[in-house]
């Protein structure tokens, strides 16, 4: 990473809420950038952002720019059958303000995913490494877990791929007892799902000092997690792709 460029959107600054939201979104933006060094240079903030008095959700975005080699881009798409999925990155019971409690639960409330700025880093500076290091290919993908928790994350790279893949629940690493709806739809911070080649399974994980597990395989044409759900990658596909086009007509 070099830099940080962001684009914070909120409502109406006069009212106490929102410009709470507006402060603390800069803070921990300044604590993030300072563990990582990475400077802001540059932004713009948008204010009174709403309609009929209905302010919108607070969204920042924040981009990042960075420099790596190409032999290190890994794509997110599931590649081969027997691949071995493993997750970087502990799940807690977060789904507070998620996807999941929006559209399942009509609102959003409770508590955000909270914040550890040093597991995060160690996180990301784990799989960064494995990356830089993967000079026989073993990594096949890599997906980030963030809107939708660790199911999303897996239906996009099933869809992506046109691979299924079998998924135990009671693999994710987890430091508490966890429903599976808080397993699948958390989004808690700092995770990512990583893929790689069967015969170099054990290599990966030795080299991994941060809460890791295997959680699956890639195989077939449906995604199966536990006796849950069984949902075939041509069903993703439909429901992710021409949403839109299907609201409008």
């Amino acid at each position: 990473p070099l830099c940080i460029v962001d684009c914070l959107n909120f409502g109406n600054p006069e009212k106490p809420q929102v410009f709470r939201e507006f402060k603390e979104c800069v803070e921990g933006m300044a604590d993030v950038a300072k563990r990582f060094q990475t400077p802001v240079i540059s932004g713009n903030v948008s204010f009174y952002n709403e309609t009929e008095g209905v302010t919108v959700n607070p969204s920042p975005v924040v981009g990042v720019a960075g420099l790596m080699k190409i032999k290190d881009v890994k794509t997110l798409e599931f590649k081969n059958n027997g691949d071995k999925i493993l997750v970087i990155g502990e799940t807690r019971s977060e789904l507070g303000g998620s996807e999941y409690q929006k559209l399942l639960h009509g609102g959003i409330e409770g508590e955000p995913p909270q914040v550890n700025i040093d597991d995060e880093y160690s996180v990301s500076m784990t799989v960064l490494n494995l990356i830089r290091h993967d000079s026989e290919g073993h990594i096949t993908a890599v997906h980030d877990c963030s809107t939708g928790g660790i199911g999303v994350a897996l239906s996009e790279m099933a869809l992506s791929g046109d691979l299924g893949a079998k998924i135990h629940l009671s693999n994710i690493p987890t430091q508490e007892e966890l429903n599976d709806l808080e397993l699948l739809f958390s989004e808690s911070h700092g995770r990512y799902i990583v893929c790689v080649k069967e015969e170099a399974t054990n290599e990966i994980l030795g080299k991994i000092d941060v809460p890791a597990a295997i959680i699956g395989t890639v195989q077939g044409d449906s995604l199966v997690m536990d006796d849950l759900t069984e949902i075939p990658v041509i069903k993703l596909k439909n429901a992710y792709n021409g949403v839109i086009e299907k609201f409008m007509a």
